[in-house]
């Protein structure tokens, strides 16, 4: 069965990583034949060079350009694939448009936003496809609820490959805090830095220091934010790095996200490299993370409850033992090999005439 996964990523986020991580398993699997198109500065190439994986090019990042477009009916037009799945918003813009022009191929979208659909192409783009793949059970209501057919959606939550990941820890001469991801408003990172705020008014802390690991949009602004409040000091901004080398480096994970959350990657690594994890009570956190089993949980965008989750976490180590004992048997169940797994029974599925 020949799949052409279609990315339009710009950077390496979690759905690219996803993309990557279900391309190497169909490769690796009899009877799949993955081919990946990608723009010509995909973040992708590399990844999938080094695993063999065959892609194609498209001229730019855009779904409106003319010769993406045209690029992408000739791709399905020469290949033609037997699912057609996009991993993101401007490919399913794409993906749906060659749908309708030439047709002959079924069409599947992975969701990983839990925002509303906005009415006209938005909605109309995802509504062509056969399969609406949600990451979080969230986005699936969501998805129902902005009125695509209940019997197009499932959940198929993102996976991480656990092995790539080390439990072992750096020793540090503070206690390390830390944060991964996009420096974008949905990921709260302001609250992050408000707790830590709150956290310098408790005495009885030890020495500490936070590090963010990410880039985007509010970098600067975040700075400002710490500065402001007097945390120069103790945060350390780093840019963009890959979550694998900064994880060792942390005792404390936060994920202090707001809104639009799907299925939280930087969760689940928290749990394969040994870290206690805090995050707020998004409803797709909450499908991953239980209250003082596997995490602990604080109401969005509560500052002061964030600021006293890793004060407890800090003061009960029995606590920090027993969450990254739970959170290292919870990562089991979303692995990319049961991401990839799932999948594959969807395109099997699709494939198969109904009787």
């Amino acid at each position: 069965m020949k799949i052409l996964l279609l990315d339009l990523g710009k950077i390496m986020r979690g759905g690219q990583r996803q993309v990557f991580y279900l391309a190497r398993a169909l490769a690796r699997t009899p009877g799949f034949d993955p081919i990946v198109a990608v723009p010509v500065k995909s973040p992708l190439i590399p990844l999938l060079d080094a695993e063999g994986i065959a892609h194609l090019l498209l001229p730019s990042f855009s779904d409106l350009n003319p010769l993406n477009i045209l690029r992408l009916f000739r791709i399905i037009s020469a290949h033609r694939p037997d699912i057609v799945h996009t991993n993101d918003a401007k490919g399913a813009s794409l993906a749906a448009m060659a749908r309708k022009a030439l047709g002959g191929f079924k069409l599947v979208h992975s969701r990983r936003v839990s925002y509303r659909l906005k009415r006209g192409w938005s909605w109309r783009k995802y509504e062509a496809g056969d399969a609406l793949v949600a990451v979080s059970r969230e986005i699936q209501q969501v998805l129902v609820d902005c009125g695509i057919p209940a019997e197009k959606t499932s959940t198929i939550h993102s996976g991480i490959d656990a092995e790539m990941y080390s439990t072992g820890k750096n020793d540090h001469p503070v206690l390390t805090i830390g944060a991964v991801g996009a420096l974008s408003t949905q990921k709260g990172f302001e609250v992050l830095i408000e707790a830590l705020a709150e956290l310098k008014k408790h005495a009885a802390m030890p020495d500490w220091q936070c590090l963010i690991a990410g880039d985007g949009p509010l970098f600067q602004e975040l700075k400002v934010k710490a500065d402001t409040l007097g945390l120069a000091d103790v945060i350390l901004f780093l840019g963009y790095r890959d979550s694998r080398e900064v994880l060792p480096e942390i005792d404390v994970l936060t994920v202090p996200s707001v809104d639009g959350e799907g299925s939280n990657a930087v969760i689940k690594e928290g749990w394969a490299s040994a870290t206690p994890v805090i995050t707020s009570d998004l409803p797709s956190n909450l499908e991953l993370v239980t209250h003082e089993h596997n995490g602990l949980v604080f109401r969005n965008r509560d500052a002061r409850e964030l600021a006293e989750a890793i004060v407890r976490i800090v003061r009960d180590p029995e606590l920090a033992q027993t969450l990254v004992q739970n959170g290292t048997a919870s990562v089991s169940l979303f692995t990319d090999k049961s991401m990839a797994d799932k999948y594959m029974l969807l395109y099997r599925s699709l494939a198969t005439p109904s009787s």
